[in-house]
């Protein structure tokens, strides 16, 4: 059994304490509507560890998307070519950083979670720290879900599982998600993925 700490238990992170907890995990979750306080609540669980360095050594899986105003209107934010994963992991530099559970909605995750044989649904997962993987790999696992590593947090490897890359909004099985991957590795996403 693993503890496991989400913050923010929208959708996604509901789905996932859901997922774990079944799984026999010790979930602990917070939750707010409001995107201030969640950033807030944030900020303060992990000055009250100890900052960022409180994170060292552990594994995090990021599950956001760069969403938010663009031109006025909601959309897949800019960051300068770089990846989201690369973006948040910056802000706790010596965590070991996993973006996972990103590119499903959370109503299909919530319904395909479990599945068995050929039709189980792939949950891509990214990560600079090799020795998180297994930890990863498990508890997507755990989740319902068959792990499938796209490589690292450069957004020439993570990008293609973020927003308008091409392993975004997409079920995807084992055999057709490694071969998509191999492909993809390495290569700037073009941009024509889902939103």
């Amino acid at each position: 059994m693993t503890r496991i700490g989400i913050i923010g238990s929208g959708h996604i992170g509901g789905n996932i304490a859901r997922f774990l907890a079944h799984g026999g995990h010790d979930v602990v979750v917070s939750f707010s509507q409001d995107q201030g306080k969640l950033d807030a609540l944030a900020d303060a669980a992990l000055e009250q560890a100890g900052g960022a360095d409180a994170l060292a050594g552990k594994a995090v899986l990021d599950t956001t998307n760069q969403f938010g105003q663009v031109g006025g209107r909601f959309g897949v934010l800019d960051l300068g070519g770089k990846s989201a994963a690369e973006t948040n992991a910056a802000k706790a530099p010596r965590a070991a950083w996993v973006k996972a559970f990103n590119t499903l909605t959370a109503g299909f995750q919530a319904s395909s979670s479990g599945r068995t044989g050929p039709g189980r649904v792939v949950m891509f997962y990214a990560t600079n720290a090799d020795a998180a993987a297994p930890a990863a790999e498990a508890l997507i696992s755990d989740a319902g879900f068959d792990a499938v590593r796209t490589g690292t947090l450069a957004r020439t490897d993570v990008g293609h599982q973020e927003p308008k890359g091409d392993l975004y909004g997409e079920e995807f099985h084992h055999d057709d998600a490694i071969a998509a991957v191999r492909r993809l590795r390495g290569t700037i996403p073009a941009g024509t993925g889902r939103p």
